[in-house]
């Protein structure tokens, strides 16, 4: 029976996205939200399964028994080497915001089509709705130009445009939703980022003798080398320690036949000097502490490492910081500025972009109006925003393919 349960996952979540989208009783803002709040959770059922595992487990009657264990919510965004993957977060997270308002606005598009209330193919749009907007008045030249403005943002076209059209309107259909060029070239950069991102680490996990080993097994010598030093240095504190502790016996012993002043003194010289011995001892068996830390986990993850990419040993160690560290087991232990730019220009891109959807589906009258309109298309954003975020994902791919 577990495994349908995927299957399970995907046909309840088709059905709560029709259901929620043709619910016309709620605000279409609403119904976008409630269909996104199924796409994350529909990914993270699966990345729970994905990332499961049979485990034997203990019965409450006494006894064991294989059972199947969920693995994390977040599973989707956990690569071959079980580390969080930015551009699989980036990937998912454009997709997910597309895809739920392009179903959102489809959905609430048929709604019309399932109520037989269409409009004539030749209808006047502007005209249409200003009569919204007026109600049963007669529409004014400011509710005439703001009917336009809705209508251009909606189409993408501009009323001259519309208006010559308008004899050779198509018939309206629920699905003519155009995605702009800024956006497919934004969605196919998320695409080709990943494939680019996949090779490159595809090719960095063969290489047993790049780089970035050469680089690790410096280090760990060079570590090594000074745990070595620490080390020795520490056995000769103590061994001077000890003795001047012996010395400050000798001076109690003296002190009967010498001058007790004197041997008081040099009994507090001799304390003195235990004092910051005992000081540079705890200060050195810090730094060695902290050398042999470091040492221990360089040799892990060298253990671990598949070619020149670190890994983790189990799924569950994953962490969402890998996102934003070296991929190699030469730069993991850093934070990566190619990523960590990478990752606030795709989210404020794509929240930002979001927040541009959700004024348009919040508009007055945008529901009644994307019921009107034959087709629609969704917002474009700047061209010049594209080029930069092409550059971004360019300089994280050159960072990665040169780390």
């Amino acid at each position: 029976m577990r495994r349908y349960w995927s299957a399970l996952y995907i046909i309840v979540a088709v059905v709560l996205i029709f259901f929620f989208g043709l619910l016309g009783a709620i605000p279409l803002a609403v119904r976008w939200l409630l269909i996104m709040a199924v796409f994350i959770a529909l990914l993270a059922l699966i990345g729970r399964d994905v990332t499961g595992e049979e485990r034997e487990v203990s019965l409450p009657g006494g006894g064991t028994a294989v059972r199947f264990v969920p693995g994390r919510v977040d599973g989707v965004l956990i690569d071959l080497r079980r580390k969080i993957s930015l551009s699989r977060l980036q990937l998912v997270i454009w997709t997910v915001v597309v895809l739920s308002a392009w179903a959102t606005l489809a959905l609430h598009r048929t709604i019309p089509v399932l109520e037989g209330h269409l409009l004539n193919a030749g209808a006047d749009l502007v005209g249409a709705t200003a009569a919204l907007l007026a109600g049963e008045n007669t529409p004014t030249p400011a509710q005439v130009a703001r009917a336009t403005a809705m209508v251009e943002q909606v189409t993408g076209e501009t009323t001259e445009t519309a208006a010559g059209a308008e004899e050779s309107r198509p018939a309206y259909n629920p699905l003519d939703i155009d995605f702009p060029a800024e956006l497919l070239v934004a969605l196919g950069i998320s695409v080709v980022s990943l494939a680019g991102a996949s090779a490159i680490k595809t090719n960095q996990a063969v290489n047993e003798d790049g780089a970035a080993n050469q680089i690790v097994e410096e280090r760990v010598e060079r570590v090594a080398g000074r745990v070595s030093d620490r080390q020795r240095e520490l056995a000769s504190l103590e061994s001077m320690r000890d003795g001047t502790l012996e010395s400050i016996s000798g001076i109690g012993l003296e002190s009967m036949d010498t001058d007790p002043q004197a041997a008081a003194a040099a009994q507090r010289e001799a304390e003195a000097t235990v004092a910051r011995l005992e000081a540079r001892i705890k200060a050195l068996e810090a730094t060695t502490e902290r050398a042999a830390s470091q040492l221990e986990t360089i040799a892990a993850a060298k253990e671990q490492a598949v070619g020149e990419l670190h890994a983790r040993l189990n799924l569950a160690d994953a962490r969402w910081s890998d996102m934003l560290r070296g991929d190699t087991i030469a730069n993991f232990q850093f934070a990566d500025l190619g990523k960590i730019q990478m990752f606030f220009f795709t989210v404020i891109l794509v929240f930002s972009y979001a927040a541009l959807l959700w004024s348009i589906m919040s508009m007055p009258l945008a529901p009644q109006l994307l019921q009107i309109v034959p087709a629609m298309t969704l917002p474009p954003f700047s061209e010049s925003l594209v080029i930069l975020l092409g550059l971004s994902q360019a300089g994280y791919l050159t960072t990665k393919a040169t780390a």
